[in-house]
């Protein structure tokens, strides 16, 4: 992988690289502070709060399946900026709510809008670059984008006063507007752009070749399990601390900083380095980091020196760095070039696992303590890493009619 190869990026791409930035950073201002909203505004329990946000991902999770179709059927563009209109709709309602079921709603519209606008963009990637180590360049600089606003947004947000404050979903609001604008420009610049195939299928038809495709279905199992992982880092982790009281800030936030800084310096070097390797065994990397981190997390004494806090997190991270971009990759090379946006659709339904972690781990947390669940968290790690082998075996073994 040469990251000169950007240079082949077509406009569209660059739009949708530099938006995804902007809006990620923006995104990530506010949407930290929506507990915070939920419960100072509107005066919600913990659990109401945590079956809003949950509601939230799985809308996004179960639309990008019908929104992969549609983008299929009917081209990526209409899709894309349809789906700025919605944030914008969907933020301008977060922004002006004041009760706590219109604020829902408007929570519920973001993740559509998610599913709306980021299920098209990466099957437009996949689209509009024919040269496969191009294409997976594109895919890991979109993750990258990702990875660099959701660091920064908090951080500006918090910088910015964006600490709670309603209002301040005007601003995201306005993002995703000059988002689309943006589309628009370019989509009207480009002229004579070649069309990807348009699937004849209808969604029937379409929900019967995800379901034939098994090597497809062991890879959405594998990814629910990674996202189900992955999700104890940022809810059940932070539970776990709160035993230490005050000190909870200062272990976690450093561990935070710790996350972002390693995948922003360490994201291009290390694709570089396996550039050579097969994607599952890519997998295997990251998720050998996962299940490391999460057990140096479950021996970990509460009252341990913090660098032992810091040494998991930046093992974690480094598994993450190689296991993430590899996501997209993997559905990539699954899809025919009429179903990209069908199977980057269904690939999203690896969201259940990010809804159902906070749940599953507060009930072990609860019963059985910090060490069970980290223990059983690294245990699925291995399980998501035998599905990724099983997915690969079936990939083989039905090559004839998956590319």
């Amino acid at each position: 992988m040469t990251l000169s190869n950007i240079r082949y990026f077509p406009l569209q791409i660059w739009v949708v690289l530099i938006g995804t930035f902007l809006t990620r950073a923006a995104f990530f201002m506010v949407w930290p502070f929506m507990a915070v909203i939920l419960n100072q505004r509107f005066e919600m329990s913990e659990a109401v709060i945590g079956f809003i946000l949950s509601l939230s991902a799985l809308a996004s999770a179960f639309f990008s399946l019908y929104v992969g179709y549609l983008s299929d059927k009917l081209g990526r563009k209409g899709l894309m900026m349809l789906g700025c209109v919605t944030y914008v709709v969907a933020f301008i309602i977060l922004a002006i709510s004041t009760t706590a079921v219109w604020f829902s709603v408007g929570a519920m519209m973001v993740g559509m809008s998610r599913s709306m606008l980021e299920t098209p963009a990466r099957a437009m990637i996949s689209d509009l670059l024919e040269d496969k180590e191009i294409r997976d360049l594109a895919h890991q600089v979109r993750y990258y984008m990702v990875n660099v606003g959701a660091s920064m947004g908090p951080i500006l947000g918090l910088y910015l006063g964006f600490t709670g404050a309603q209002t301040t979903f005007w601003f995201v609001a306005l993002t995703y507007a000059l988002y689309g604008f943006g589309f628009m420009y370019v989509f009207h610049l480009v002229k004579n752009e070649v069309e990807p195939p348009k699937s004849e299928l209808n969604f029937q038809q379409t929900l019967t070749v995800l379901r034939q495709d098994r090597s497809f279905l062991l890879l959405i199992l594998a990814n629910m399990f990674v996202m189900y992982s992955y999700m104890h880092q940022e809810t059940s982790l932070v539970q776990h601390l709160n035993q230490l009281g005050d000190r909870v800030v200062d272990v976690y936030t450093p561990m935070i900083l710790i996350n972002g800084v390693i995948i922003i310096v360490f994201q291009f070097p290390l694709l570089k380095l396996m550039s050579a390797w097969p994607l599952t065994h890519r997998a295997y990397f990251g998720l050998s980091g996962f299940a490391l981190a999460f057990l140096m997390y479950a021996f970990t004494p509460l009252d341990a020196p913090v660098y032992w806090w810091f040494a998991g997190a930046a093992v974690l991270a480094i598994g993450e760095v190689v296991l993430f971009p590899t996501f997209n990759l993997f559905i990539d090379r699954a899809a025919p070039a009429h179903m990209r946006g069908s199977y980057f659709g269904a690939g999203s339904l690896a969201a259940i696992g990010v809804s159902l972690s906070p749940l599953i781990g507060g009930i072990i947390l609860q019963f059985f303590g910090g060490t069970a669940l980290f223990v059983s968290t690294a245990f699925v790690c291995v399980i998501a890493g035998i599905f990724y082998h099983l997915s690969d075996k079936q990939r083989r073994l039905q090559s004839p009619v998956v590319n």
